[in-house]
This record gives C-alpha cells, structure tokens and sequence, in this order.
C-alpha cells in the first residue's frame, strides 16, 4: 500500500511539473518581457560578464515566478500535491511566511523564521497615546482580537513555531493601569464549538459569528463601565438572520495553496433579523454615502457574487473593504455616544456590529490614514476610543507607531 501511494505521488509530481511547464510557457510573450524587467533591475551599470549571468539568472527567476502567479491552475495542482504527500507546512512564494496546516485542519500563515518579538514599545505607544485621550477627558478601550492559533490548545503541527499569543500577553502585563483592555480570548475558548468554530478554514479572519461573538462581549464593556445603553435586540444572537453562501470563500492563505489543499469555505452572513432603518455609511475619500437599513448601508452583495474563487473575497461583503476613514451613524442608537474605532481588517465585518450601540461610529485605519490620530481625536471629541487589533499584531509596529504621531 505504501509503495503504490509513492506510485501515484511519483506519477502526479510529473504531472505537476509537465502542466507547470506548460502553464509557464504558455504566455512567451509575457514571460520574456518579465525576463527582462527582472534582468534589468538586477544588472549594475558597466556590468562584467559574471554580473550579465547573475543578472540573466535573477530575470529567469522573476519571469518564473510571475508566471506562477498569472496561473492559479499551477496554485491549485501545486496544493493538491502537497495535501497528497502530507505536507503540513507548505513554502509560501513570499518569503517571509510559510502557509501552515493546523491540527484542526485549517490554514495560518506562520513567519518563516518565527522569533520572540518585544512589543515594549507599542505597549508604550499605546500607554501615551492613553493618557493624551485622558488629558482630553476621552477614556480609551484596548480590544485584543482571538488570532486564529488557540492559546489555549497546541494546534501548530510539528516544526511549526509562532509566538503571536506569547507576545500579546507581554503587551497586555505592560499596559498602564489607567488604560482598559479586553482580552476577548477566553471568550472565544468558552463560547459553543469552541475558538475554532468562529475562524474559517482557509483565512485568517474570524466568521462573522465571530464578529458578533465580539460584539457582544464589547457591549457588556460599554454597559458596565462607560454607561453605553445598547438595544436588548442586538445582543441576543438569536435574533439574527443566517443565510448560507456554500463553497463560496478561498481565503488568504487558501489561495496561496488551492483549494485542492484544505477545501474551500462556506460564508454565513449574520444580519438584523428586527426591521432597521436610520443608517448611513460614509467612505469620504471614495465620496461614497449608503443610507437606509443596516443591509443597505453596510453590506456590499455585489462581494457575495459567484466568481473566481482566487479573486474574490466575501469576508468584505461587511464595508466592502480597507479605507483610510469611514464614518457609521445610527439614528437609532439608544447610547447617545460616539465613538472612535481604530482597526484592522477584523473589523470589516466588526464594525457594523458596533454601530448598532453608539450613534455615530468614525473608522480609522492606521495603515492607511495619512492624518494624525491625535489630531483627529482633539478635533472629532468622541466620547471613546476603541483599539481592536488581533493577538497577532501586538509585535506590529505599523499599526502603533502612528498613535505617537
């Protein structure tokens, strides 16, 4: 038995490699053009005939490689082999990740050369940027978003290392003590089915029922220590609508590795199932203004249309995507608040959750906003600063150098 599934792994190898072959081929034109984009780039001016040859070699490689990338066949033949033989941790192209097969059976990427990380300073960051809220009168909420790796099971297959759980709980230990934070792991680890249940198989981010699992236990936050009154509606998850998209979501990681791999995932949409109107969604940079129910101001269907699975993404459905701002309002809002939400993607399908217990939502992405953070709080006054940042971003200094500015 063993020798005939090496057989059959043999014979698909060469099969691989005949249609990678092919798929690379298949575009000359193109090929020879990255052959040169790459050979220029890597050839120094008054080049000695060593230089031409690792010039040459570097524009083959980069020809290769974008030719992989045009063929998401070579992807999906590619996975499928590895799932044959048993790989649990597959070479992403990048360098930088490798794509990991959990011992639940679902993907992460992993740092390829995974270290311990200090994430001190973002501690810091974080602190001051605090206490200047404080100096304003403005309270600031420190989220800390489940990644998709359990701390509280060893779902890593051997010789998979990562340090983003060790890392957030010493960002959480250095957190002054004048600054609120909420650990939502545990919640996820005691909620029904368990952490897993609420991430899907090929991306890194939670299912909307894990957005809603987060804002519910925002909401008891916002209740029991800054006075919010949220809508008793929305905190029962029972009554929300579900519909199913099956098959529909080839997530971050999956597409690195094809669906061949570790299948492709269902979506469940999560929405309102009491009647909702009053809500606008604002994109000012995109002059974008979406008023109506929760539906028509939050969710993007043209996201949940059938396509290529390797180049659509139903998870942003939920906003439709990254902006630099984007401001919510709620007409209904019981809270009378307003808020400043400082996110990540988690939040595309976060945020519209949050908009129902506050009146007016203001949505900025560090990653992307060209402004100052501090500038935009002196000026907007919101009654609370919300930071949702996952487990895995504490060591992240993108997203915590821009609070110092």
């Amino acid at each position: 038995m063993k020798r005939f599934r090496e057989s059959i792994a043999a014979a698909l190898l060469l099969c691989l490699l005949a249609c990678g072959m092919a798929l690379v081929l298949a575009h000359p034109n193109a090929l020879l053009q990255d052959f040169r984009s790459g050979y220029m780039q890597a050839r120094p001016d008054a080049p000695t005939i060593p230089d031409k040859l690792a010039a040459a070699v570097s524009g083959a490689e980069n020809a290769v490689s974008q030719a992989v990338a045009r063929q998401t066949g070579l992807i999906t033949l590619y996975g499928g082999f590895q799932r044959l033989i048993g790989c649990e941790i597959v070479q992403d192209a990048s360098q930088s990740n490798n794509v990991v097969r959990l011992n639940n059976g679902k993907l992460n990427f992993i740092a390829r050369d995974a270290q311990r990380a200090l994430p001190d300073e973002n501690a810091a960051r974080l602190n001051d940027f605090a206490a200047y809220g404080r100096s304003l009168g403005i309270p600031t909420l420190f989220v800390l978003a489940p990644q998709k790796i359990c701390p509280f099971t060893d779902d890593k297959p051997a010789g998979a290392v990562e340090f983003g759980n060790e890392n957030s709980d010493r960002f959480l230990s250095l957190l002054a003590p004048e600054v609120d934070s909420l650990d939502l792991r545990p919640a996820f680890r005691d909620a029904e089915g368990g952490h897993a249940a609420y991430f899907f198989r090929t991306d890194h981010h939670w299912t909307p029922e894990g957005a809603l699992l987060a804002y519910r236990q925002i909401a008891e936050r916002l209740r029991e220590v800054y006075g919010f009154a949220t809508d008793p509606q929305a905190d029962d998850p029972a009554n929300y609508q579900r519909t199913v998209y099956p098959s529909c979501f080839l997530g971050s990681q999956g597409k690195r590795v094809g669906p061949l791999y570790a299948g492709v995932d269902d979506l469940t949409l999560v929405l309102p199932g009491w009647e909702t109107d009053g809500f606008s969604f604002e994109i000012p940079h995109k002059q974008v203004l979406r008023e109506g129910s929760f539906t028509d101001a939050f969710l993007f269907e043209e996201m949940l249309a059938p396509g290529d699975l390797y180049s659509t993404n139903p998870y942003v459905a939920y906003t439709g995507g990254d902006y630099p701002l984007s401001v919510m309002r709620n007409a209904n809002s019981l809270s009378g608040k307003k808020v400043l939400l400082l996110r990540q993607s988690f939040s595309c399908a976060l945020a519209p959750f949050l908009s129902l217990a506050c009146d007016e939502l203001d949505i900025v992405d560090l990653r992307y906003f060209e402004g100052s953070a501090r500038d935009y709080v002196a000026e907007t006054q919101p009654d609370l600063i919300i930071i949702v940042y996952a487990a895995s971003d504490t060591a992240n200094e993108a997203l915590f150098a821009p609070l110092a500015d």
